[in-house]
């Protein structure tokens, strides 16, 4: 494939590289980003890894040794590599990003999502949104370069591809998916660790916070729409964390009447964030994701901006 002998020119002819993903990593976002640190590390390359937010708790288990750090030097690296980012304003860097690229860094984006503006910026794009996720391209990768994945790698890329399938009841479940969790099964992928950690494991406090959630759900019969919010007041009251928020939007999209569900949540940096699930094929969530200066795929997509939830009477308003 171009795109991978285009990348291995880059991996052969330079020594210092730095991977950016997504500020609030999720499973696929971590994982992917983890194997390449490994593959990269491993060849003798300096490397360092990257997200603006901390790993949330229940994918602590994929950076036991705390490899993503949560800043960088961009002059230390000729090569930055763009993970799973979606758009240049996930990675919590555009503007550094945008000069490095100025100063004749190489840009090199490895993602699944729909084309955006990264796709204009880097120099090479290994982006391929009919993927099930950033994980599985990663897979790809590694494979095409003969590196041989061990139990811990095959663990990071099966957590990826296990969060961005749902636990492979999403319709992006293909058989090539399945192929390839067989291949990472057979050399020590953790799946019970992986399904443990991401879909077991609920704190007291977060199932707290997601009934609050539940109770509120509001379903648009007229757009097949099942809705939530949540504010800080919310999160202070149960001692929840904004990261035990992840998976929750996905539960209140399993109501029968719903062909999407929408989670609006207040961040505790002053922003509103929504996310948006659906699994029908005849719905874009990030047609209604751009409305508000977001995006993502079809099937799954976010946005964020300045403002505050109020109540007012029985219905929620955004300021």
């Amino acid at each position: 494939m171009k795109q991978y002998n285009e990348l291995n020119k880059v991996l052969e002819g330079k020594t210092g590289f730095l991977l950016i993903t997504h500020e609030e990593p999720d499973g696929d976002a971590i994982g992917a980003t983890l194997s390449l640190y490994s593959f990269l590390s491993d060849s003798g390359k300096k490397v360092l890894a990257v997200s603006r937010d901390s790993v949330p708790p229940f994918f602590s288990f994929l950076d036991e040794n705390k490899l993503l750090n949560s800043d960088f030097l961009v002059g230390d690296y000729e090569v930055i590599i763009l993970i799973d980012n979606g758009d240049l304003k996930r990675t919590g860097f555009a503007d550094r990003i945008k000069k490095a690229k100025r100063s004749g860094k190489t840009i090199i984006n490895i993602d699944h999502h729909p084309q955006n503006d990264i796709w204009k910026l880097a120099d090479i794009n290994i982006a391929f949104p009919s993927y099930s996720s950033t994980s599985e391209i990663m897979y790809e990768i590694l494979t095409v370069n003969g590196y041989e994945i061990d139990s811990t790698v095959a663990t990071a890329l099966l957590a990826g591809i296990y969060y961005d399938t749902g636990g492979f009841q999403h319709s992006n479940t293909s058989k090539k998916v399945m192929d390839i969790v067989s291949d990472l099964l057979k050399r020590g992928a953790r799946l019970k660790k992986i399904s443990k950690n991401i879909a077991k494991a609920r704190s007291v406090n977060m199932l707290k916070l997601w009934g609050i959630a539940l109770n509120r759900i509001t379903i648009v019969k007229e757009f097949g729409l099942a809705y939530s919010v949540l504010t800080q007041d919310d999160i202070r009251y149960t001692g929840a964390s904004e990261e035990e928020i992840s998976g929750l939007v996905n539960l209140i999209n399993s109501a029968a009447e719903a062909e999407a569900s929408l989670l609006i949540y207040e961040s505790d940096n002053g922003n509103i964030k929504g996310s948006l699930r659906t699994e029908s094929d005849k719905v874009d969530v990030s047609a209604l994701a751009k409305l508000f200066g977001g995006g993502g795929h079809k099937k799954a997509s976010g946005f964020s901006f300045s403002g505050r939830i109020t109540k007012v009477g029985e219905n929620w308003r955004l300021d």
